[in-house]
């Protein structure tokens, strides 16, 4: 019968494509680690890396493999969670990921030493990925403040919403000084946006078309896009680079409005049905330490 230890050490090189930085992990040896390895591929006669003085690399076994140990060790944190919590003891490693360390400091970090006087055994794992997700290759326990893209790409995936919002345009007086302030979508012929790399379109400006619409599904009009940034595109538009589209309640745009910074443009066609969400897997025992992350800072949400 495998062992639970061996599927675990076996992940964690596949993670760091190293025995060394998953030994560190492990506070074991490489040495050590890679016996580990060598005995979980005689118990399964297939090798699972292919080792080089470079680097590691999984095998085509080894890749697939690796799917099918996600999966079984998934089931067994849920195990051991639900056993925690019926022990009144909620506990175990926590994984959020967000696109925007922003979203970070606005809904979580302020909160977080009073989140774990009451969970102090829910270890946290934070990270950023500016690009899309995939679920597949991405192994994290909640997907935070993530936009509706997600959950038509993974309709397994649960969801709860965390906040709506319009979907303003902005642009620079300088930008709007060079290329004029338009009035309705049909007179930004000739204008130009800051684009998002992974949108899809990436040139794609978000806008009703008719003025004061309360439509579910946004419109978009395609503008020139020399420039694409996953990030900070409120700052590049303040320098004059192109429009961008930013949520209303966004602290920078709200900063760069009051300083004048940016402005306003088109408001009677702005999106007003846009929606943020947080994602979690679907499985059929809920996980405690998730249930417990999520109810808590949506209990902070009056204080975003």
């Amino acid at each position: 019968m495998l062992k639970i230890e061996s599927l675990i050490a076996f992940t964690l090189v596949a993670k760091h494509r190293s025995f060394t930085g998953a030994a560190n992990e492990q506070c074991k040896t490489p040495m050590a680690l890679s016996k580990q390895i060598s005995l979980l591929e005689n118990e399964l006669a297939e090798p699972l890396f292919e080792r080089s003085t470079r680097k590691v690399r999984l095998t085509q076994f080894g890749e697939e493999f690796l799917e099918k140990v996600q999966s079984i060790l998934q089931h067994h944190e849920t195990l051991q969670q639900w056993l925690s919590a019926r022990q009144g003891n909620i506990s175990g490693t926590l994984r959020i990921v967000a696109q925007d360390v922003q979203t970070f400091d606005e809904t979580v970090f302020p909160w977080l030493a009073e989140f774990k006087q009451l969970y102090p055994d829910i270890e946290l794992e934070f990270d950023v990925q500016e690009s899309l997700i995939d679920i597949n290759h991405d192994a994290f326990d909640i997907y935070w403040g993530v936009s509706d893209y997600l959950g038509h790409q993974y309709p397994s995936l649960k969801r709860r919403s965390l906040w709506k919002a319009k979907y303003g345009i902005f642009a620079s007086p300088d930008y709007l000084a060079e290329f004029g302030t338009p009035i309705t979508p049909t007179e930004l012929t000739g204008h130009r946006m800051i684009g998002h790399p992974h949108a899809k379109p990436n040139n794609a400006l978000v806008i009703n078309m008719q003025p004061s619409s309360q439509q579910k599904n946004a419109e978009t009009i395609l503008l020139d896009a020399p420039v694409k940034t996953v990030n900070r595109q409120s700052y590049l538009a303040v320098q004059g680079l192109g429009l961008i589209n930013a949520l209303v309640d966004n602290h920078d745009i709200k900063d760069y409005l009051k300083s004048g910074k940016l402005v306003p443009i088109l408001e009677p066609y702005w999106f007003s049905e846009a929606e943020v969400f947080i994602y979690y897997q679907q499985v059929k025992l809920e996980q405690p330490k998730v249930r417990g992350f999520i109810d808590f800072f949506l209990s902070k949400r009056a204080l975003w």
